[in-house]
């Protein structure tokens, strides 16, 4: 019987939102524009999340997983906007260990005490231990090795009286843990050891995979925190230690740590299969023909009405992409298009705004600023450009120019002559491609 391994945390402290301390930059035209105080306080939490089956998926086009959730209920709690960059080489993930580029970092390293003083590290959010996993069709005679992946970190331990503890551990430096599931289901190999998280989340979408026995201690899951963020850091751990005694918290075990979970055994095959919607085939036609990554695209759709095709929004906006009448009119097209046309006339239109964005030589980044213009208008986004130039910051980096979107609704700033197309609440603009680029980089570890 294979062990329940995720354990509530005990504890229980009270959680105060703290107050953003900000600096004013006073200029000769007397435009007041507030900076933050990156040292004492951070506004937007920067999060690097190794990619890991449990943690983190794709589910009816929209991302998911347990850290995922588990750091959107953060961002909530503080008060916080939380920015999520996927990474898959566990070489890289361990760089950014050292450096000053994130306030969270989320992965399981075991870093074997001696490291422990370098590293700030957060409570546990939850935990696990490693189990064994054996391919079910595979003969096991004469074989004395267990397969582990390039990303597992747990310590190994079998009980003396156990057949396999004189087996040879090999490590696959080049295969990941869903990468080793799949030679373990066709037969390539025959026993290996990963996470019992992702064993779980796992072994429902392969039929010749079975969990054999513990193979190790249960560990605690922490996150990894920047040592400079020291009010932000408090804050976390307070809020973990309240967090995990809700039964928020339990739903979201439940959710993902389940063989009988709706969304593990729905959104695996749907990644397996490399889709994202009925509508994949016509975003991928008319992505190609105007060079758009179809990922990119899609995000947009799924950010705009979830693939449901036949909606009308605010202002008559119509369709899969959600076109405006005007705009719907300088394409030639109708509501009684079908959505075909709504997508290659939604493609042209993102067409048209990148060429909006010619002297942004980072591809990347462009797409940071169509994504934008899409939901706000290039006016708007051009007033932010030529704001962020004016104080002395970078207008082809998206992070310097919606800090100046933001403010535009502010009175003393649409009061600026460089303001041409007048008041505009940012805010909404900035999350929206936030969501939009990070859906767009899960889609791209997930579908082809």
């Amino acid at each position: 019987m294979i062990l329940v391994a995720i354990l509530i945390g005990i504890g229980y402290y009270h959680f105060d939102i703290f107050s953003i301390k900000k600096i004013k930059l006073q200029e000769k035209n007397e435009v007041t524009i507030p900076q933050t105080d990156v040292n004492d306080d951070v506004e937007v939490v920067r999060v690097l999340l190794l990619f890991h089956a449990a943690d983190y998926f794709v589910y009816r086009g929209v991302p998911t997983g347990f850290q995922y959730d588990l750091l959107r209920e953060l961002g909530r709690a503080i008060g916080k906007s939380v920015s999520i960059k996927i990474e898959t080489d566990e070489n890289n993930i361990r760089k950014e260990l050292f450096g000053n580029n994130y306030d969270i970092i989320v992965m399981d390293f075991n870093h074997r005490g001696f490291l422990v003083p370098i590293f700030e590290l957060s409570i546990s959010h939850s935990y696990s231990y490693p189990v064994l996993v054996v391919g079910t069709n595979a003969d096991t005679t004469g074989i004395r090795t267990i397969s582990v992946s390039n990303d597992f970190a747990a310590k190994l331990f079998f009980m003396n009286d156990s057949p396999f503890s004189r087996f040879t551990i090999q490590k696959e430096n080049d295969s990941s843990t869903e990468e080793l599931f799949e030679k373990l289901d066709n037969g390539e190999i025959t026993y290996m050891i990963c996470d019992y998280n992702q064993a779980l989340t796992l072994k429902p979408f392969y039929s010749n995979v079975k969990i054999l026995d513990k193979a190790g201690p249960q560990f605690e899951r922490r996150w990894y925190l920047n040592k400079n963020n020291v009010q932000l850091n408090e804050n976390i751990n307070h809020w973990l230690l309240d967090f995990k005694k809700t039964t928020k918290y339990r739903s979201l075990l439940r959710k993902y740590f389940s063989l009988s979970s709706t969304v593990i055994n729905t959104s695996f095959a749907k990644k397996r299969e490399g889709a994202l919607s009925q509508f994949d085939d016509i975003i991928k036609k008319h992505a190609k023909q105007y060079h758009f990554d179809w990922r990119f695209v899609a995000s947009i759709i799924c950010q705009e009405t979830k693939f449901i095709s036949g909606l009308t929004g605010r202002g008559g906006s119509y369709g899969l992409m959600q076109l405006m009448p005007a705009t719907m009119e300088y394409f030639g097209i109708s509501e009684t298009d079908g959505e075909d046309v709504m997508v290659r006339a939604g493609i042209q239109y993102l067409n048209t705004i990148r060429k909006s964005f010619d002297d942004i030589e980072d591809e990347e980044e462009r797409l940071y600023f169509v994504a934008a213009s899409y939901n706000a208008g290039r006016g708007h986004i051009f007033d932010a450009q030529r704001l962020c130039t004016k104080y002395g910051e970078d207008y082809t980096k998206w992070n310097d120019v919606a800090k100046y979107l933001k403010m535009k609704s502010k009175r003393e700033i649409i009061a600026d002559t460089l303001v041409k197309s007048g008041y505009f609440p940012g805010s909404h603009t900035v999350k929206y491609v936030q969501q939009v680029m990070e859906r767009y980089e899960a889609y791209k570890m997930t579908v082809k």
